[in-house]
Parts: C-alpha cells; sequence; structure tokens
C-alpha cells in the first residue's frame, strides 16, 4: 500500500500524517473506507484502487474538496486532517473499466508523463480497476512488421499520423498522416513503461492491445478480403492463415519483452466495418483464431472485446452471427463491453449473448463542446444493476471518446460504484465542493443546471450550430445521421457527417436564459470560492454554450433572407453570426485548455526537427477541422469552441457561405454549390497545412468577458 501514500503525497502535498491498510472484502468485490483521529487519516481498501479510492470520497465528503482532471492537485492541504468517524465503502462490481480506443487521439495524443501521472492518480482515487492502455503500440506494430519482412518506411506511412493511430490499430484506416517522428517510439515505450509499472504498483489490471489482423496490402492474403471504414480500405489476413498465427505470436512476444502482461487484451478485427463475410462458419473462425491467437501465447489470456459492432451494425450483427463470432472463446475467457449503457444498452435487448459483460457509457463522441448528461438516468441505470446483478455482469466503466469534459457526468458516475445517493442530495455535496463555497447559490446553479443541460433524457449531447458545416443553401445540419447511432444495412453506402443540430429539440433555445441565470449565479460567487479558476472554467462553458446555441438565431435568418432574395437582410444576419462567433473566440481564449494553440504546441513539442513539427501540427489541425479526407465525411467530427479555431476555421466558413448567398440574391439567380463547395475546401485545407500563428497562453478575465457577453446577449 505504499503507493497508496505517495499518491496522496502527490495529490495533496504530504502523506506523514496518512496510514494505509489492507482490510478484507467481505464478500464484496471491493471494499474502501476511512477514519481520521486527532489528524491522522487511516485509508483501508481490500486492495490499493480501493483504498485510494477511500480517500478521495474522504476528501469529497469530510474535507469538502475534489480531485477532477480541472483540479488535479489541492490547492491547499489542510494543516490537520478534519476527523471523521469509521466509514466502510463497498462495490459490487470487481471490473471497473476506463477509457476507449480513440480517447488516445481525441484527448491523450500529446500528453507527456506529467499529464499521465495525473490521470492515473484520477482514476485509482476514481476506483479504475482495467484501464485501456495504448501507449507505445506502434512499437510493437513495428518490430512485428520488421520481422515479416516489411521496409521500415512502408511501415511508417502505413502507421501514419499518431492523432490518428487509434483507427490504424482498430483496423479503420490506415496511411494517413505522418510519419512519426524519428524519436517517437523510443520515447512512448519508455512512457508507455512508467504509465504501467505506475498502474500495477496501484493494484489496477492494464488492459493492453491485441493485433487483429489488419495490415499492409504486401502482407494480407489475397482471399481474405479487405474492410471499408469512411473511405479507407483496409486489408486483412485469413484467420486460418500461417501469417496470421505467426505475426500474432510475434505481436504478443514483443509486447511482453517491452511491455510486461496482465493477460487481458483488447481487440475487434470490425470496429465500425462489415466483415467481408456473413457465414457463421467464417464469423465462428475469426473468433475462434482472434482468441485462440492469444492462448496459444498466453494461456491465462482473456480478451476484452467492444461490444460497439454489435450495435453499430446491428442490421449485420444478428444475435446468430454474434454467437457464432463468440462460439470458438471459453466462457471465462472473453469480457464484453456493453459501450454504450446509458443510451443504447445491449443487455435490455440482448442479454449479453451470455457472457460476462461491463456496462460502460460512453458520453462523449470525439471531444466536440457539448454541455450534457442524464444525471438522474446514470443514478437509475448504475442502481438498477447494483440491485438487480443482471446475469454475468462483472462490472462497470466509462468509456469516452474523449475526456477532461463534464466533470459532473464522471463524478457522478464513479461515485456511483460505491454508494448510490438521491440526485439532489448528490448534486448539493457535488457544488460546494467543486468550487470550495458552501453558498447556497452554487447549488441554486447546479439544479438548474440539473434541470436542463443534465436533464432526464440528455444521454446525447446538444450538438453546436458552431461547428455545421455549410455545404448548400439549406439547413446545414437538419438532416444529418446522429454519430453513433447505428447504420440500417440499406444506408451502408452513405458518407454521412456528423454536423447535425438539435432542430428537433425545442427546449434547446428555451433554456438558455436559465443557464444564462446558472452563470450569473457562479459569477457572484466566485470571489467567495476557495477555487475560483474553477468557477471560472465553468461560467466560460454556460456562456460559450448560451452563445453558439443562440446563433441558430442568425443562421435561420440568413436561410429565412435567402428564401426571398434579400440580399441585405442576409448581410445583416451574417455581420450578427460574425459578433456572436468572435465574442466565442474571445471568452475561449480567456482559458488555457480551449486555446487551439495549446493543442498545436502540445504536438509540436513531439517533433525534433522543424520538419517534424510541421508534420505533428497538419495531423493535429486535421483532426480538430477536416478529420480525414475530404471525402471520408467526418468534417467537425471533433469540432471544438477553441480560440484560433472558431475565428479562423468556423467563421470564414460562415462568411463564405453567406457571401455565397448574398451573392446570389444580388444576381437574382441559383447560387452554384459547386462554387460554394470549392471555396469551403480551399479555405479547409488551407487552415489545415498552416503552420503557427497561435499562442498557448490565455488572454483577458474569464469573469469578465463572460458578463459583457451576457449583458450583450440580455441574460
Amino acid at each position: 500500500m505504499d503507493e497508496v501514500r505517495a499518491l496522496v503525497a502527490r495529490v495533496a502535498g504530504a502523506a506523514h500524517d496518512v496510514r494505509v491498510e489492507r482490510v478484507p472484502a467481505d464478500g464484496d468485490a471491493a471494499v474502501g473506507g476511512y477514519e481520521c483521529r486527532d489528524g491522522v487519516l487511516v485509508l483501508r481498501g481490500s486492495d490499493a484502487v480501493a483504498a485510494a479510492s477511500a480517500f478521495g470520497q474522504y476528501l469529497k465528503t469530510v474535507v469538502g474538496r475534489q480531485v477532477t482532471w480541472e483540479q488535479p492537485r489541492l490547492v491547499s492541504r489542510p494543516q490537520r486532517w478534519p476527523d471523521a468517524p469509521p466509514t466502510r465503502l463497498a462495490t459490487p462490481f470487481p471490473i471497473r473499466y476506463h477509457l476507449n480506443a480513440v480517447t488516445y487521439g481525441y484527448s491523450t495524443a500529446w500528453w507527456d508523463w506529467d499529464r499521465w501521472e495525473q490521470e492515473i492518480d484520477w482514476m485509482a482515487l476514481h476506483g479504475v480497476t482495467h484501464p485501456l492502455m495504448q501507449v507505445g503500440h506502434e512499437a510493437v506494430l513495428t518490430e512485428m512488421f520488421r520481422r515479416a519482412g516489411l521496409d521500415a518506411d512502408r511501415t511508417a506511412a502505413w502507421i501514419g499520423s499518431a492523432a490518428h493511430f487509434p483507427w490504424t490499430w482498430m483496423g479503420n484506416m490506415n496511411s494517413f498522416g505522418g510519419p512519426l517522428p524519428a524519436s517517437w517510439i523510443d520515447r512512448h515505450v519508455a512512457l508507455a513503461r512508467r504509465i504501467l509499472d505506475r498502474q500495477r504498483a496501484l493494484g489496477m489490471t492494464p488492459v493492453l492491445p491485441m493485433f487483429g489482423g489488419h495490415v499492409p496490402p504486401e502482407l494480407a492474403d489475397a482471399s481474405a478480403g479487405e474492410i471499408e471504414w469512411q473511405g479507407w480500405h483496409t486489408h486483412l489476413l485469413g484467420p486460418d492463415s500461417a501469417r496470421f498465427a505467426s505475426l500474432t505470436a510475434d505481436f504478443l512476444d514483443v509486447q511482453r519483452t517491452l511491455f510486461g502482461t496482465d493477460h487481458h487484451y483488447a481487440t475487434d478485427p470490425f470496429t465500425e466495418s462489415v466483415p467481408p463475410s456473413g457465414d457463421l462458419d467464417h464469423l465462428a473462425a475469426v473468433g475462434r483464431a482472434v482468441y485462440q491467437s492469444m492462448a496459444d501465447r498466453d494461456p491465462d489470456a482473456v480478451w476484452v472485446l467492444a461490444g460497439w459492432p454489435f450495435h453499430y451494425h446491428r442490421d449485420f450483427w444478428r444475435p446468430d452471427r454474434v454467437r457464432a463470432y463468440l462460439s470458438g472463446v471459453p466462457e471465462d475467457r472473453l469480457v464484453l463491453l456493453d459501450l454504450w449503457g446509458e443510451h443504447a444498452p445491449m443487455w435490455r435487448r440482448d442479454d449479453m449473448f451470455d457472457r460476462r459483460w461491463v456496462w460502460c457509457a460512453i458520453h462523449n463522441f470525439g471531444g466536440r463542446f457539448a454541455l450534457f448528461g442524464d444525471l438522474r438516468g446514470l443514478r437509475d441505470d448504475v442502481e438498477e444493476l447494483r440491485r438487480e446483478r443482471p446475469s454475468r455482469l462483472v462490472g462497470v466503466g466509462l468509456a469516452p471518446e474523449a475526456i477532461e469534459n463534464n466533470t459532473v457526468f464522471y463524478e457522478l458516475a464513479t461515485d456511483l460504484v460505491w454508494q448510490a445517493s438521491p440526485v439532489d442530495d448528490w448534486l448539493a455535496g457535488f457544488a460546494r465542493q467543486r468550487y470550495a463555497c458552501d453558498h447556497d447559490d452554487v447549488v441554486r446553479a447546479w439544479r438548474i443546471l440539473a434541470d436542463t443541460l443534465y436533464g432526464p433524457g440528455r444521454t446525447r449531447s446538444i450538438p453546436s450550430p458552431v461547428i455545421a458545416r455549410p455545404w448548400s443553401a439549406q439547413a446545414p445540419f437538419a438532416a444529418q445521421r446522429l454519430a453513433g447511432e447505428f447504420v440500417p444495412a440499406d444506408q451502408e453506402p452513405q458518407r454521412q457527417s456528423a454536423n447535425i443540430d438539435a432542430e428537433n429539440d425545442p427546449t434547446v433555445l428555451g433554456d438558455l436564459p436559465r443557464i444564462a441565470t446558472a452563470a450569473r449565479l457562479l459569477i457572484g460567487r466566485a470571489a467567495g470560492a476557495g477555487v475560483p479558476d474553477v468557477v471560472a472554467r465553468d461560467v466560460a462553458e454556460l456562456v460559450g454554450h448560451v452563445l453558439a446555441q443562440g446563433v441558430r438565431r442568425h443562421i435561420r435568418g440568413i436561410l429565412a433572407a435567402a428564401a426571398t432574395g434579400d440580399a441585405a437582410a442576409i448581410r445583416d444576419h451574417l455581420a450578427r453570426l460574425r459578433t456572436d462567433l468572435l465574442d466565442l473566440d474571445d471568452l475561449a481564449g480567456t482559458r488555457a485548455e480551449s486555446r487551439v494553440g495549446r493543442w498545436i504546441a502540445d504536438a509540436r513539442a513531439w517533433g525534433d526537427t522543424p520538419a517534424e513539427a510541421d508534420t505533428m501540427e497538419r495531423d493535429a489541425r486535421s483532426l480538430v477541422s477536416v478529420w480525414g479526407h475530404q471525402s471520408s465525411g467526418l468534417h467537425d467530427y471533433s469540432g471544438r469552441h477553441w480560440a484560433g479555431l472558431v475565428r479562423d476555421y468556423y467563421l470564414p466558413r460562415w462568411e463564405l457561405w453567406g457571401t455565397w448567398l448574398a451573392e446570389a440574391a444580388e444576381t437574382g439567380g441559383e447560387p452554384d454549390v459547386t462554387v460554394l463547395r470549392d471555396r469551403v475546401v480551399a479555405h479547409e485545407e488551407t487552415w489545415r497545412n498552416a503552420t503557427g500563428g497561435y499562442p498557448v497562453d490565455p488572454e483577458g478575465d474569464t469573469l469578465r468577458v463572460a458578463i459583457r457577453l451576457l449583458d450583450r446577449l440580455g441574460h
């Protein structure tokens, strides 16, 4: 338990007055606890994660402080730990899973050890036992392909961009962006070892990647076919081929040499792609080969399989096909993740195919700016799992595509692992802890938010119209598919964008005055808060939401004016849209975490030469703008309300659209959509390929700017 005391010292500054004791689980999956007497804090746990979680709970409920993504270290440690009676915490969930494969693109792509150390501490304090750990995976693939005879430059080209590498691992894409800097692999092997050492020291079970049979065409089996995703094609190895077996053996040998093993492996050959064949025998052969290749090298191997394809392509993945696919895997050697349990729970429909499974919440898609989450629904879901104990359930987890957003959702989810409380009571404590402020105004603010942004049914994000891509004379967001929803078989060939708007939700605009009121309440208590910077961060996000959602009025105004051929009105609404977007950019610029310059600088820091830094910047810019190829349909999937991105990418695109409509109105002709699209693509590519020009440090006072904007908007 020494590592728990070291964690306490990192988080609180010292741990000389903290003892950690191991206790039996007594029939529960894990047990934690704390008590404090005469300034000596005693933490108890059936394992290190449980003891660390007890410290997190003590900080919240007794000290009145949180350790979150925004506040990873206590601002000030109590000189003397407050007394607390013996308190026991228990959970029925032996597995508490964390992270998504694509979190390693949308959030962690450029992290260094300092940031990873904070995240591992966050995991321990929040009860995580099984984190997905992909750092350093490029090194394993590179050595595996070298042993297969592939040229190093060819391997690097196939691996592509650091930001997009998660999709290469999953078999979605390849050969996009990059190449990686010359030192990338060695530096990330060293980083991965530090991460794994710390996770293991805290008693976690890292889930490492596994080879799924995705290869460059030079190594593929001609008869095995290929899979397609958003215009990319990836070649496969036949499940029964000698090369599949040999490459998998090399992969596991290399991975074990570099990183060791905890016997849990994550892979899926068909994450969002349809298999080449739906034949039951073929699918059974694929599943059997993937598992057997693990077991041949590691008899204790457990396949951690995300059930996402069974939702996303459920027209293909009929129950008989899923069961065939899993039929060759022993029951105790598979854990199936019900990945989107809070919105589209598979377990209610398919009984998880009689396999061990973990309920997960995805919550966030792509890191897009969105304030949302059904708090009461989350509480009800986890409490139902705790009470009903569905067949073969072995845990709960969080699988967000991006993190460091909507902290309230993640704090509630991880608290519910240990104990259930009425949401209103929990929320009052959350508000006071978050700001280290006891005033009722902060509670009032969060009760407003719990009835609006975080109210019942908010299991999907409220998309930002700011990031919608204008592409025709019609509304640029009304008819496009919601990201993550399943793809019917007859729609598979379509390229559908994630640029969507909540036009079918009349409460979005109606809620804005109440959300503005919540922001005003927080502003009024910032001076007395123990952590005023967290207040400022939340205010920036709330006012940013009000401002961004309000721009749909200007977009609608432009459309209405275009319908009547009123060029002057088009330009008038466009000017108002410009004002709002420049104000949004100013507001985002007051926060370091919402500046595109920070994202770019973090990416460039991994390049050892100017050319390498420029390559990293292009890949970083791509992910949060065009995403991939112009034809891929993923434009703005990872759109952010970031200073610089709003001003130089989204605003000019809207201006191209509004000007194009105004010009058509002035001439009396029909607007030529080809002209618009050529201009939009040229603008997007110019921004993606540019370098430099964005500062990283915040500018201006967040609360002053927020007040000015609320006053201007009349809230």
